[in-house]
């Protein structure tokens, strides 16, 4: 049985005159995020790569998904928060959970932790945030947008 992949992208900027791909998890996302940039190329940078093989495909990075982008939204305090939810999300925002990540041998004292955040048991975005916003202040400033 042949298994496939279709992986979509949207080209980023660098910011030292390089770009790289951003997969996401839809052609509808990469396009959004391309007209939803703050900084155009001129012309749309998306695409695709499909990937078929004999055995299951299995993602070891990260993939963009509507809910981690939402995530980056209402961090950034966008004004696109609202715009996005109604395009991906017509029956209401997802309710986000976060967990704070253990660190091994990090000091007591530390001053920013990880945020996991997952929507329905599944992780969509990893927030590195001041310890005194983190976790349960975090998931209420996500949920009250």
């Amino acid at each position: 049985m042949k298994h496939k992949l279709e992986l979509h992208y949207s080209v980023q900027n660098g910011g030292d005159g390089s770009a790289y791909p951003k997969f996401m998890s839809s052609k509808e996302l990469a396009e959004y995020d391309q007209e939803h940039m703050d900084e155009g190329w001129g012309e749309p940078c998306t695409g695709s790569i499909t990937l078929e093989s004999e055995s299951p495909i299995t993602i070891k990075e990260d993939i963009e998904t509507p809910e981690g982008y939402l995530v980056n939204l209402i961090c950034n305090d966008s004004n696109q928060v609202d715009k996005f939810i109604q395009k991906f999300f017509p029956d209401g925002k997802p309710q986000f959970k976060v967990q704070l990540r253990e660190v091994r041998n990090q000091k007591k004292d530390y001053k920013y932790i990880y945020n996991d955040v997952f929507v329905n048991g599944h992780l969509v975005d990893k927030v590195f945030r001041v310890k005194e916003k983190s976790g349960q202040p975090f998931e209420d400033f996500l949920n009250s947008k």
